[in-house]
């Protein structure tokens, strides 16, 4: 471990339990699996892996227009930013995530790997848990980074039943 928190990397604090959605997932699907899920940032991916934008509740409070669930069938693609979205390397410190949150005005950063795909999060929570000493710590060789997931959900057809 390295000798000061400034100075430990990403990796051993990121987010790795993360729910990503595709471009192409409703607003109203993406904000139940949210409530659901007790997920605070939802990174949306493209099909190889690389994050296009996350999206919080305040993004999604702001792109309901007050109208009925029918309004929020729209893709997530619609209120991503279409902005380069800052990232970092799992190996970076902790001080240039902290900056980068810092200079980019959000309360997380996406933590990529070499080919930029995304592989987790560091939000401003991880960062508060970890100088409370509430971050279970691990060692960069000793992490299991899981394949983010993605919830599929099950609806019922709209079709009525064969007779």
């Amino acid at each position: 471990m390295t000798s000061t928190l400034e100075e430990r990397p990403v990796i051993e604090v990121m987010s790795t339990d993360v729910l990503t959605v595709a471009a192409t997932e409703t607003l109203l699907m993406t904000w139940e699996l949210m409530r659901q899920g007790g997920f605070h940032h939802v990174p949306v991916v493209s099909v190889d892996g690389h994050c296009i934008g996350v999206l919080d509740a305040e993004t999604m409070a702001a792109a309901w227009d007050g109208g009925g669930p029918d309004r929020m069938r729209k893709p997530v693609s619609t209120v991503v930013a279409r902005r380069p979205l800052p990232h970092v390397g799992e190996q970076d410190s902790l001080a240039t995530a902290a900056r980068t949150m810092l200079a980019a005005q959000l309360d997380f950063v996406p933590v990529t790997d070499g080919d930029e795909r995304l592989i987790g999060l560091v939000t401003a929570r991880d960062l508060i848990a970890t100088v409370a000493g509430q971050r279970q710590r691990a060692t960069a060789a000793h992490v299991n980074r899981p394949p983010l997931y993605r919830i599929e959900p099950v609806l019922p057809s709209r079709d009525p039943p064969a007779a």
